[in-house]
């Protein structure tokens, strides 16, 4: 029993050691200028310097910070928002959304919603 927790916390340390190896080549391979990274604390840049042990990352905004080239986690541009949809997209689909519109007395927006009074069956 013993001999096979022995085994099983060797292994972990073997794989464990090659799991770390293998991101911090994939780091090095990432520290290039020009490429767009992440640091460890969640910040976005463009590597514009590197000098020694120390990175320049320039900000979507210009604005330029020095890192250590350990606070690097990965290669990853940074996660813009995709754009919504616009209203005027959505005045082009159906006028009636325009500002100012105002529906007739009794006119429905949406033509395929039935009156309430129409489900109903009329009495005489």
């Amino acid at each position: 029993m013993l001999i096979v927790v022995l085994g099983m916390v060797l292994l972990m340390n073997f794989f464990g050691k090659k799991q770390r190896q293998r991101i911090m080549e994939q780091r090095e391979t990432a520290i290039v200028v020009g490429n767009q990274v992440r640091t460890q604390s969640g910040f976005y840049g463009t590597i514009v310097d590197i000098d020694g042990d120390t990175v320049t990352l320039e900000s979507p905004s210009g604005d330029e910070t020095v890192w250590h080239k350990h606070a690097i986690a990965m290669e990853q541009a940074p996660p813009y928002a995709v754009p919504e949809t616009t209203t005027d997209e959505f005045v082009e689909q159906d006028p009636a959304l325009a500002e100012g519109y105002e529906p007739e007395f009794g006119e429905r927006l949406d033509p395929d919603t039935p009156r309430p009074d129409e489900d109903k069956p009329k009495q005489s």
